[in-house]
């Protein structure tokens, strides 16, 4: 009786530490696809190992903005301007930390839950970042915002279509268009054949330079 009580007993115990836990990928499968910092960024990474009050999951809050759940076997992170910063998380009771970040600098702070009247009290500690970063490997992403476990591609980048377009504008070659005629040059042009279709005036046509009354003369001296 007391080991089918004890058997009943953990089977409850690991569905609601099933149930309760992140289902996202370990930090050891998707650390190499995490975005590196800006210039003026910091991060905070926030986990919890223990699975002491497991059922007790409150919201953690960054300056009054929602960042994510105290899950156990579980962590998230945030990316921040340097400054400093207040994390809490509230169930019966309310738990706070302050946390500054410099340039470039990555904070690791631990969540619990310790003992409680009623419910449970969420707790935060900052760890060394040695402790933080041996401690995340196994732990599950349970964060918002969408992961991928596979790391950046080193290939090179797809050309832009845009340019790629241009490119193959740029190389066809160029199709020979026939040279217009503008149109002074084609009132030229009809000027100058109308000039060549007229009869030519010259010294060889007869009486060509005679006056009418030189010709009149001429007509009556031969009479």
């Amino acid at each position: 009786m007391r080991r089918w009580i004890g058997g009943f007993l953990l089977a409850v115990l690991a569905a609601c530490l099933f149930g309760c836990s992140a289902s996202g990928p370990r930090f050891s499968e998707m650390a190499g696809s995490i975005p590196s910092l800006g210039e003026n960024q910091g991060r905070i990474y926030f986990y919890r190992t223990s699975i002491m009050g497991m059922a007790v999951q409150p919201d953690v809050t960054v300056n009054g903005q929602f960042v994510g759940k105290s899950q156990p076997g579980s962590f998230f992170f945030i990316d921040r301007p340097a400054g400093t910063y207040r994390a809490s998380a509230r169930t019966e009771a309310e738990g706070t930390i302050d946390i500054t970040l410099r340039p470039k600098q990555t904070a690791y702070i631990l969540m619990s839950i310790s003992a409680g009247l009623m419910v449970g009290r969420p707790e935060f500690e900052r760890v060394a970042e040695s402790e933080g970063r041996k401690e995340l490997p196994p732990l599950a992403y349970g964060g918002s915002a969408p992961v991928s476990t596979k790391a950046a591609s080193a290939s090179s980048p797809a050309p832009v279509a845009g340019a790629a377009a241009a490119t193959a504008v740029a190389a066809k070659p160029a199709s020979p268009v026939a040279p217009s005629s503008p149109p002074a040059q084609a009132a030229l042009t009809t000027a100058s054949s109308a000039r060549n279709t007229a009869p030519a005036t010259t010294d060889a046509t007869p009486f060509a330079k005679t006056s009418i009354n030189d010709l009149r003369l001429l007509l009556q001296a031969n009479r």
